[in-house]
């Protein structure tokens, strides 16, 4: 019997193959043709600082998917099986973090802690020195453990405590319980954000260029390949960050496809009961304060620059003269908007075509594997582990001359390059998000739809779709937040008009207006922080529906 598809199903397919090959393969292509156009490149992989580039770029990915793992998780879990005040502020003060562009973080880090830092100035004596692997980690465990906060609470949220209660009633412990019940229901959330924290670990290039020194990583190395004209060097570079990556999705996507399908949401979920409902958890409050304070240091830091004069921070002490100048300065400008404008439009525009291409990727791979939904799956999670500069090259290689992909235009030097590259590079995000969250979902219950009658969109739209909302809304988020502060691409890609928030900055540090580069972070923080304050009220108000 031949099988029937849908015309829906058809043209997404065709959505999805149009963008996977016009927009990841073919830029790939490009790159790869780059690589051969001297010969002898490829001999220099076995040189011993490709080996040691490569060793340390994998050892940070690990660290970082570890360090992270154990910190989102524990605070997913604090947050939802206890009981301790002022539980809502708390849980939008640890994702603080996700507002912080990259280049936003590292700039609040080195005002915070760097040589003259605004903490070093309150110690008697130079205790310590923030560089190196210590202040690499300590960057990418602040920036990326809000993924798994998110990614596990919203599985958190999903798990349905009927099952828990069943674990307790046969005399399991809290610990037997959540080793043995719990954490199962969490692995498709944990390989998610695993994966993306793997990649975007790979892919880092501000924490690793600033504090690395001597040490040397395949992004760094890519980068100084870049500038010293070695082209050809930097493409195979870079091909070799690309297989690395498609060799640790593979794993995950092959230890996530083995794990059993029980334990999946059939509809209504029971409502978690806090293990402490009746008992306040006073440890559990000071964790989490002293957490929030942590991280809000880096943010102080930067808040503090931005109402001090410029040059101040070079100043022994902390006696400074606080005012709004650099704030007053930003806004004389009359082009002072622009660069928001732009941020904001590109980034909107990214997460349309995000949402387009992720939902569509998540409607036909739906289902028994076969070569093909693996391999889609595969290339679309490519430009996640692949640096933001090297994505750019590949679109400029690609896209500086009229082709089918480009709709027969010039692409490189418009405004639509950027939402373009921000599409391409956050694709994953959405993608992953959105696959944890239907697996979560019991394959009986879409089932159950088609024996009444209803076809696959019709089950899709009306079922699947409000199910995984939280995860669409999540991953949604971090598209947005990655478009908005994105640098490094971006500084490949823009021109005069096209200027974002994260490149105005760049150009006010390279001036020397530590002042002003610090109020523009200001102001970048507050967008996403409002941002992200929306969409955990959104997030709430669905499950408070949810469970009704």
């Amino acid at each position: 019997m031949i099988k029937k598809y849908s015309i829906a199903k058809i043209l997404l397919t065709v959505a999805v193959l149009f963008f996977v090959v016009g927009y990841i393969v073919y830029p790939l292509c490009q790159l790869l043709i780059q690589s051969f156009s001297e010969k002898g490149t490829y001999s220099q992989l076995f040189d011993k600082t490709v080996y040691t580039a490569c060793f340390n770029s994998i050892l940070l990915s690990i660290i970082s998917v570890i360090g992270s793992a154990i910190t989102g998780v524990g605070l997913a879990y604090i947050f939802q099986y206890k009981k301790f005040a002022f539980k809502p502020f708390f849980s939008t003060m640890v994702l603080l973090p996700i507002a912080i562009p990259p280049m936003v973080g590292v700039m609040c880090f080195l005002f915070l802690l760097g040589e003259n830092g605004l903490l070093l100035k309150l110690l008697p004596v130079n205790a310590f020195k923030f560089d190196g692997w210590f202040a690499i980690i300590a960057l990418h465990l602040y920036s990326f453990y809000p993924l798994f906060f998110l990614f596990v609470g919203a599985a958190f949220k999903n798990l349905d405590n009927s099952i828990v209660e069943a674990s307790y009633t046969l005399g399991a412990g809290k610990f037997k319980t959540f080793y043995s019940v719990i954490l199962p229901q969490l692995l498709p959330s944990l390989i998610g954000a695993s994966l993306l924290t793997f990649m975007a670990s790979m892919a880092s290039f501000s924490a690793p260029f600033i504090f690395g020194g001597e040490t040397r990583f395949l992004t760094t190395a890519i980068y100084y390949a870049k500038i010293n004209s070695d082209n050809s060097y930097a493409a195979v570079l870079s091909i070799l960050l690309t297989v690395i990556s498609i060799l640790f999705f593979a794993f995950l996507n092959w230890y996530r496809n083995k794990q059993p399908l029980t334990g999946r949401t059939k509809g209504a979920i029971k409502s978690i009961i806090s293990f402490d409902n009746k008992n306040v958890s006073y440890l559990s409050l000071s964790i989490v304060l002293i957490f929030c304070i942590a991280i809000a240091l880096p943010i102080v830091s930067l808040f503090i620059l931005s109402l001090i004069p410029e040059g101040s921070l070079m100043q022994p002490g902390l006696n400074y003269t606080y005012s709004l100048n650099n704030f007053k300065n930003i806004f004389i400008d009359n082009d002072a908007l622009q660069p928001f404008i732009n941020s904001i439009e590109s980034s909107v525009i990214a997460i349309v075509l995000t949402l387009m291409i992720g939902l569509a990727v998540a409607y036909i791979i739906r289902g028994k594997k076969n070569v093909f939904k693996s391999l889609v799956e595969i290339i679309i999670a490519l430009p996640y582990g692949i640096p933001g500069t090297v994505i750019a090259i590949c679109l400029i290689l690609s896209f500086n001359s009229p082709n089918l992909f480009s709709f027969h235009t010039i692409l490189v030097g418009t405004f639509w390059i950027l939402p373009v590259a921000y599409a391409v590079r956050n694709i994953p995000i959405l993608s992953q998000a959105v696959m944890a969250g239907l697996h979560a979902i019991d394959p009986s219950i879409e089932e159950a739809s088609a024996t009444l009658g209803a076809t696959n969109f019709k089950t899709w739209r009306s079922i699947t779709l409000p199910l995984i909302y939280p995860s669409i809304l999540q991953g949604s988020l971090l598209v947005f937040i990655n478009s908005f502060g994105e640098f490094v691409a971006t500084i490949l890609l823009y021109n005069y008009s096209t200027k974002t928030i994260s490149v105005e900055v760049y150009s006010q540090l390279r001036l020397y207006n530590d002042g002003i580069a610090a109020a523009y972070g200001v102001i970048i923080f507050l967008i996403i922080l409002l941002i992200v304050f929306l969409s955990r009220r959104a997030l709430n108000r669905f499950a408070t529906i949810n469970n009704l």
